[in-house]
């Protein structure tokens, strides 16, 4: 499949995803633990931001940590990575044949968060 091909299909995945979702009540939303502003912020992110996260998770291996992470927490540092000026930048570190350094990604708005969750877990998994 082209790039444009993939541009495509995820443009119109998105388009429906948000039709669908701005359908959604409170109430509904509710069901599912969330709040509509919540749902319809989600629908809005880029769509690389969770494997963003799910990457630099690996880099700090803490992906069991981010898997185990609560929705406030995971929706916090996905609205961080959404809002990131440093796309690009990010994009070459992570999808790199080497695995970065320290210092290569200490530009990301999330880069604290990571060790405090594997603290958090530890701390969690001890009690």
């Amino acid at each position: 499949m082209s790039a444009i091909e993939r541009m495509t299909r995820n443009i119109k995945s998105r388009l429906v995803n948000r039709r669908n979702l701005s359908a959604l009540t409170q109430a509904g939303a509710a069901g599912f633990g969330v709040t509509a502003t919540e749902v319809q912020h989600a629908a809005h992110q880029r769509t690389d931001v969770l494997e963003r996260l799910a990457r630099m998770a690996e880099f700090h291996e803490t992906a069991g940590a981010l898997a185990s992470a609560g929705r406030y927490e995971l929706l916090e540092m996905a609205r961080k990575c959404d809002r990131c000026p440093h796309e690009r930048k990010c994009a070459r570190i992570l999808y790199a044949a080497l695995r970065p350094c320290a210092k290569e990604v200490d530009f990301c708005p999330n880069a604290a968060e990571y060790p405090a969750l594997a603290v958090e877990r530890h701390t969690t998994d001890a009690t």
